[in-house]
């Protein structure tokens, strides 16, 4: 289906030297007809992918971006444009589905509207599965000339090698912490740049992520589960109390809560800097934690060995392995309050 989309006109300072390219290749017409965008998630695919295809269906583009105001930019806007087709996965569901990409050959069957390009932005790439993919394979082999695809993946290594061997990829770099910031500046002036700052440092440096934090008020689920982790920390309460708490709709939050402390501690751990603890709970835990005069080969083991597990479980939840919730926040659990067993006395 056609989505609304509100017109793009500056590419991300992160992305500048792909867009860069990207657009050499569109003016010297050795663009090829399917890119794979590949990024980090909510770091910015999306909209490199969106701005590339208001600029090739814009009739008057102006400094290597879409105009705005033309009919195809017009219709872009109000998100009826029968030169562009967005296939997404559906609500509820985790993959593309065959009845879609059927669509989207039917797509591929009909003619430009409007004499120019044509252009199937297709996200993700890895929610394809085998018959979805194979669906697709016949258009990526043979499209019209006119057709461009543009797939988008935060998980290359899990599209299906006979795709991604039909794409030229763009691996996008993810922002350095201090593009990120400013990008964030720019675009929510009324939030105090603490509060930015420590949105970038739940979300991972990932700026659309902590956009989306912002809007749903993520910060203060943030710090309630904090204090639930530091009952686990301080031992007032059970591992399997406190996964049961939030294993049925909260598990991804919590995992992602738990990456930050992890991440945050380690750093604490390894430069003895109080900076990297933001949060009244974080800080209780850092003191509780880890040892001021010094920290023994075991903890550090243990913590950076729980970290890994962690990001193990998130790729897990997100991947669609559909994990037991309250098992595996359990066993976490476990090893975040064993913790505790390595502080010297």
């Amino acid at each position: 289906m056609t989505k609304k989309n509100p017109i793009i006109t500056t590419p991300l300072s992160w992305h500048q030297s792909h867009w860069d390219k990207v657009t050499a290749q569109a003016a010297d017409e050795t663009m090829p007809h399917a890119y794979l965008v590949s990024a980090e998630a909510d770091t910015g695919k999306r909209h490199f992918a969106t701005m590339l295809a208001q600029f090739l269906l814009c009739r008057n583009p102006v400094d290597n971006a879409a105009c705005g105001f033309c009919p195809m930019c017009l219709l872009n806007q109000a998100g009826n444009n029968p030169d562009f087709l967005i296939v997404e996965p559906e609500d509820g569901s985790k993959i593309i589905k065959v009845e879609q990409v059927r669509e989207l050959k039917k797509f591929l069957e009909t003619s430009s509207h409007s004499f120019g390009k044509r252009i199937i932005l297709l996200d993700t790439a890895e929610s394809l599965g085998v018959s979805s993919a194979n669906a697709l394979l016949k258009g990526l082999e043979e499209p019209p000339a006119d057709v461009l695809f543009l797939l988008l993946t935060d998980r290359p290594k899990a599209v299906l090698a006979t795709v991604t061997s039909r794409c030229q990829v763009i691996a996008l770099p993810r922002p350095q912490p201090a593009e990120a910031f400013a990008w964030l500046i720019g675009h929510m002036p009324e939030v105090k740049p603490e509060e930015l700052s420590l949105l970038l440092e739940i979300s991972r440096n990932r700026p659309f992520e902590a956009i989306l934090m912002h809007a749903e008020g993520r910060i203060e689920q943030h710090q309630e589960i904090g204090a639930g982790l530091m009952e686990l920390v301080s031992h007032k309460s059970l591992p399997t109390v406190v996964a049961a708490r939030y294993a049925k709709t909260q598990a991804k939050e919590v995992i992602q809560v738990l990456s930050y402390w992890l991440s945050a501690l380690g750093r604490y751990q390894l430069t003895g800097k109080s900076e990297f603890l933001k949060g009244s709970s974080l800080k209780q835990a850092g003191n509780m934690l880890l040892n001021k005069e010094g920290h023994s080969k075991q903890q550090t083991r243990a913590l950076f060995s729980l970290y890994t597990e962690v990001m193990v479980a998130q790729s897990q939840l997100l991947g669609g392995s559909n994990p037991n919730a309250q098992l595996l926040l359990e066993d976490l659990f476990i090893q975040l309050q064993s913790l505790t067993c390595y502080r010297a006395a």
